[in-house]
């Protein structure tokens, strides 16, 4: 390439300045994502933002050039180009000592598709209808004290169901050593997806990691139930179990080392806690805000017929206007070309979700809460990308889908509900994901 050709790669359109970025940052205190708006309407579809050398060395090992994505015919080949030009590991370095370096999170090429490759049939298909019984005797055992109480805040109660899950699903956590293992992965996740990560992590070389007694701590315990799980599996391998870990420890081939099956674990742990328990939460505030899709969801769920068509639908469409996660980020590795759109190397393009869930093009009536809308069509591939796309697909979004569904049915079987507070509840940030600023508050009273 020659030093012309470099500098036309190199050269990127003005985007917003300092003031702009600080007015971003007070406007999503108060719009939630709905803020990144006004920058797409003022600057088009891709967005770049210019992040002081400093400040980005600390958070990738990229350049300082970010764009922000919200146009689908950008978004699909982003998602989909091979891991030599586009690294979708990079933005889940910070978290690296958590979940480990074998993990699916920072796994690429072959190693990732093996890894993922073993683990889906425990989180696809066939697997899933096992966990309807399940999930109904948590939920119905929870919501029965709901109408004693004057107001219900539904996250929190959600976030135990799904951790009790996803240990269940990973790793057949006996009833009798429940209370142990959610305690202590209940610590671990409050202490590793705290706001103080971050400032560690950008730290690091300093060993501001190293240096955390409380995490060090709690990461150990967490360990420790782990391997000595699968000692006592490999002791005994004539005993099977219907989970993660069980595909892991029998996979053909090359065997599945005690690191790597931890590393996994770790990884599902942290991106299936609390999406799902966010997902329910937030169907349930829009429910109660919405009242014919409140009866509508409410008639399907008392049926006789176990349907759950409108009750997906309430569920796509929440994913629409509440994704957990703000964005779906990847690093360039070489000068890429996206459409009419140069990036050079080095460049973190960061998909807004939401800013491509709300465009008017892909959706009429972008703003409202609509399920009927997915009654019609099924979610456009690279315009409802709430659990991102491509190779790294979040691997449990199926999961999390049947996990919320279930959920929404057997709390409006079994309660009439109501918002304490008409107007709509704000996003709040909460261990990285967009959680109810009440945490969806709610009054209860039985079925009538």
């Amino acid at each position: 390439m020659t030093d012309t050709q470099q500098a036309v790669q190199d050269a990127v359109p003005a985007g917003p300045g300092i003031a702009q970025m600080l007015r971003l940052a007070w406007r999503l205190q108060r719009r939630g994502d709905a803020a990144f708006d006004d920058l797409f309407d003022r600057y088009g579809d891709v967005v770049w933002v210019s992040l002081p050398p400093m400040l980005s060395r600390r958070i990738v090992s990229g350049g300082s050039r970010v764009a922000l994505l919200r146009d689908p015919k950008v978004i699909k080949p982003l998602l989909m180009a091979p891991a030599d030009v586009v690294n979708a590991t990079e933005p889940h370095r910070m978290l690296e000592t958590l979940w480990g370096d074998r993990s699916l999170f920072i796994l690429d090429g072959p190693p990732h598709r093996r890894m993922r490759k073993l683990m889906l049939p425990r989180l696809r298909g066939e697997a899933l209808p096992q966990w309807r019984e399940f999930i109904a005797t948590k939920v119905e055992r929870e919501v029965h004290g709901w109408v004693n109480e004057p107001a219900v805040a539904v996250h929190p109660r959600m976030q135990d169901l799904s951790l009790e899950l996803i240990l269940k699903i990973l790793v057949s956590v006996p009833d009798s050593e429940m209370p142990h293992w959610k305690s202590a992965w209940r610590d671990l996740l409050k202490t590793a997806t705290s706001g103080q990560i971050a400032i560690r992590f950008a730290l690091r070389s300093v060993g501001a990691m190293r240096l955390w007694p409380r995490y060090q701590r709690e990461l150990q315990t967490c360990e420790r139930l782990i391997f000595d799980e699968i000692a006592r599996r490999r002791r005994h391998p004539e005993l099977e179990h219907n989970d993660v870990v069980d595909l892991l420890l029998r996979a053909e081939g090359e065997p599945v080392s005690d690191k790597e099956i931890r590393d996994q674990v770790f990884a599902v742990m942290i991106g299936g806690y609390d999406p799902p328990a966010a997902l329910a939460s937030w169907a349930i505030e829009r429910l109660v805000r919405n009242p014919h899709a409140l009866a509508a969801a409410t008639a399907e769920a008392r049926g006789s017929e176990g349907q759950t068509t409108y009750l997906d639908a309430v569920v796509h469409e929440t994913l629409r206007l509440r994704p957990p996660f703000m964005f779906v980020a990847r690093l360039i590795r070489e000068p890429l070309t996206l459409g009419e759109h140069h990036f050079p190397a080095g460049t973190m393009l960061m998909v807004v979700m939401s800013a491509v869930h709300r465009q008017p093009e892909l959706y009429d009536d972008p703003e409202s809460f609509q399920p009927e809308r997915f009654l019609q069509q099924r979610p456009t591939f690279y315009g409802h990308i709430p659990f991102g796309g491509g190779e790294h697909r979040c691997l449990g979004d199926r999961v999390a889908i049947f996990e919320v569904t279930h959920t929404l049915a057997t709390v409006l079987r079994s309660l009439d509900l109501e918002a304490v507070d008409p107007r709509d509840e704000r996003a709040r940030l909460e261990s990285g994901v967009h959680v109810p600023g009440n945490g969806a508050l709610v009054r209860a009273k039985r079925a009538g």
